[in-house]
């Protein structure tokens, strides 16, 4: 099995550690400090809710007597299966209500 070598040296932007990278934007990128920092995501809590269609073709999901619309299908399934951030369902309650 053959291994790839790097074909550039990169020193980070804070001249703490040489890296090895396999093209010339990836070691500038590196070098000046460009690289995306992976951050963890808070943990949020999120709310079960169920999912409907109105007569009218207007999808929406509730949880409790609290309903919010969303735009189409695979929105609604998708908080179906992940649920719905407490403050996402909670500026949907408060907008309804401005109306």
């Amino acid at each position: 099995m053959t291994t790839i070598q790097p074909n550039f040296i990169a020193l980070s932007s804070d001249r703490s550690a040489v890296v090895g990278c396999h093209n010339l934007s990836s070691a500038l990128a590196y070098s000046t400090g460009r690289l995306p920092n992976k951050v963890a995501a808070d943990d949020v809590t999120t709310v079960s809710v169920k999912a409907y269609v109105s007569p009218t073709g207007q999808y929406y999901v509730m949880h409790g007597n609290q309903r919010m619309d969303v735009a189409n299908a695979s929105t609604a399934r998708h908080y179906v299966k992940h649920g719905v951030a407490i403050s996402t369902m909670l500026a949907a309650c408060l907008s309804s209500l401005n109306q």
